[in-house]
């Protein structure tokens, strides 16, 4: 005779399992890694496999954040520059992860955006760019260019700003970044 496991059908074995009656979703997933022990007692060896306990993950130092950034307290400590952080919100062809994926708060979903603009424009993620056609002639590549005479938002490069006596100072980097944390002697300047 058959099993009465096998006998019943789809839908009763996924409504038990939901409701927790055969067991199936109920229980807690088990991901334990098991030691191969050899034990030798005179002429018996006796091969056992003992379950090595899992190493928990690291709590976080501010539970209670709205996002990742602030749960880890990143919030103002991250900049254009740290790569791998930005690398885990973007996409394979250098776009921004939607914020249902990625978690973020709106604040801080911003400013990655932003620091993945300006890493683009820096040269520093070479390898998250969109695929090129099939016979594709790409142009000359572009040198680096970091932030230093461009406005903030703008293609165009400030040449001139007036006299010596009265330079109009012109943006570096993005609002949205002023309140980082400078680890430096001297403070930032956004005005050069």
């Amino acid at each position: 005779m058959a099993a009465p496991g096998l006998v019943r059908g789809g839908w009763s074995r996924l409504v038990s399992g939901l409701l927790g009656l055969g067991g199936g979703w109920a229980r807690p997933p088990t991901r334990a890694l098991r030691q191969v022990v050899e034990v030798t007692e005179g002429s018996t060896t006796v091969i056992e496999g003992k379950i090595i306990e899992d190493v928990k993950t690291p709590t976080p130092p501010n539970p209670s954040g709205q996002c990742p950034i602030c749960r880890w307290n990143l919030k103002h400590k991250y900049n254009y520059e740290d790569v791998l952080l930005l690398s885990q919100f973007i996409r394979s062809d250098g776009g921004m992860l939607p914020r249902r994926i990625t978690d973020l708060c709106l604040e801080e979903h911003k400013k990655v955006a932003v620091c993945v603009q300006m890493a683009h424009r820096a040269g520093l993620l070479p390898n998250h760019r969109p695929l090129l056609p099939e016979g594709h002639v790409s142009k000359k590549p572009k040198l680096n260019r970091y932030l230093t005479r461009w406005s903030v938002r703008s293609a165009k490069p400030i040449w001139k700003r007036g006299p010596k006596w009265c330079k109009i100072p012109f943006r570096v980097g993005h609002p949205l970044l002023m309140n980082n944390i400078n680890y430096g002697q001297r403070p930032v300047c956004l005005n050069h």
